[in-house]
């Protein structure tokens, strides 16, 4: 069952500094969405996409309004709220099971259950036949489905990912894409996912933010229908398709109003 309200930004402003030095990075944001949704947010550089996420992900708290997780103020870091970041911050003396497992075995969880869900997601990632091997072994997209079946393991009600394809090369990237769509269609679990590219935010979310330059407010929500239509398509004919390029080349259009009036 969805529930519309289930991530809330209510008024949430983020200043960093004081006084006259003090920057206004994201001012009186208000944004509900349900649970199960994909939201891509985007913008120009420094609109305050990250620390949007930041104060979500509990690692920020906001200087004014709330967030809430299904129906709960976020008060700091926690499980539920599973992070992906642009570089995988893997621990290199552990394996990959060990670092998929990681969150489970500090929280003191029953080992035989915490063994079968890193399993589960090892498996699900395409990563079980390497469980035994190291960081430093794995490719740049390896070592980033490790990080996400890692998020995956702690089982959070909403996953956070900050830019995690941006360093990848094209083909990479695309793969990575799909997984990522596998992953959430076969969860229902809830996404944010910061992008600075368009094209991904069109295809991987069941809605798009659009941020103002700093200080970051939200311009428009547009609403997607391909996220739930690339299951039964192919990527490229998601993406030659005329209403997908109509909903990118709004997207872009809008942000590049904002650079140009700026």
């Amino acid at each position: 069952m969805t529930r519309p309200g289930f991530v809330r930004f209510d008024g949430v402003s983020v200043r960093y500094g004081e006084g006259a030095g003090a920057v206004l990075a994201l001012e009186r944001a208000d944004l509900a969405f349900a649970q199960g949704d994909f939201v891509c947010i985007v913008g120009p550089s420094g609109c305050g996409k990250t620390t949007m996420m930041q104060t979500l992900s509990g690692f920020l708290r906001p200087t004014g309004g709330t967030v809430s997780l299904d129906g709960r103020p976020v008060e700091g870091p926690a499980p539920e709220r599973g992070v992906v970041f642009q570089q995988p911050t893997l621990f290199p003396w552990m394996t990959v099971a060990a670092n998929a497992g990681f969150g489970p075995r500090i929280r003191g969880e029953n080992p035989a259950q915490a063994k079968e869900r890193v399993e589960y997601w090892l498996r699900t990632t395409g990563l079980w036949e390497f469980r035994d091997r190291y960081p430093y072994e794995l490719s740049g997209g390896m070592q980033q489905r490790l990080a996400i079946a890692r998020a995956l393991c702690n089982e959070p009600k909403v996953l956070l990912m900050d830019e995690p394809f941006g360093a990848l090369d094209a083909l990479t990237r695309k793969h990575m894409q799909e997984e990522l769509h596998a992953v959430w269609r076969r969860t229902g679990m809830t996404v944010v996912f910061i992008t600075h590219s368009v094209e991904e935010a069109v295809y991987l979310g069941t809605e798009v933010v659009v941020m103002s330059p700093r200080p970051g407010r939200i311009v428009e929500r547009i609403p997607l229908p391909f996220a739930r239509e690339a299951a039964e398509q192919d990527i490229r004919q998601v993406k030659s398709g005329a209403d997908f390029i109509a909903a990118r080349e709004r997207v872009l259009s809008l942000i590049w109003g904002m650079q140009h009036d700026a």
